[in-house]
């Protein structure tokens, strides 16, 4: 192997590394994020999802303004609508939201980690097996 092609395999494989260990600590910050956030700090949580926080524009509709002017199709259409909305509700607000966006912030970062952490292990092995192959010589 020539020194240019040692050079390039040498910054490769610690490149390589530098990454991977970088979204290691990526993902173990994401997982003490959401560990703080749940446990030491549940207030900061709650701002924190915007679509916890959203309402479509149906929490102002009353079935009883609009009973008298609508006919039976659009009284059953009004009825199911409130009916999703009351399933919106109970689906993305309070805990429940909070508790998919947290399991969804922990996935993300255990797939990272998971990925990652061989990544390192393996570019790191060939590092070290190279470094004492040298120093042998």
């Amino acid at each position: 192997m020539t020194s240019k092609t040692r050079l390039i395999r040498t910054i490769y494989l610690y490149l390589a590394a530098l990454v991977s260990l970088i979204f290691v600590a990526v993902g173990t910050g994401t997982l003490i994020n959401t560990a703080l956030k749940f446990y030491v700090f549940p207030k900061a949580e709650k701002g924190g999802y915007s679509r916890c926080n959203n309402q479509p524009p149906v929490y102002s509709l009353d079935k009883n303004t609009y009973a008298g002017v609508a006919t039976a199709d659009q009284k059953i259409q009004l009825d199911n609508l409130l009916a999703d909305y009351e399933q919106w509700k109970k689906d993305n607000t309070g805990e429940e939201c909070y508790s998919q966006e947290r399991q969804n912030n922990v996935v993300d970062a255990l797939t990272m980690m998971l990925i990652a952490i061989p990544i390192f292990a393996l570019h790191w092995r060939i590092i070290k097996k190279e470094k004492s192959e040298k120093d042998k010589e």
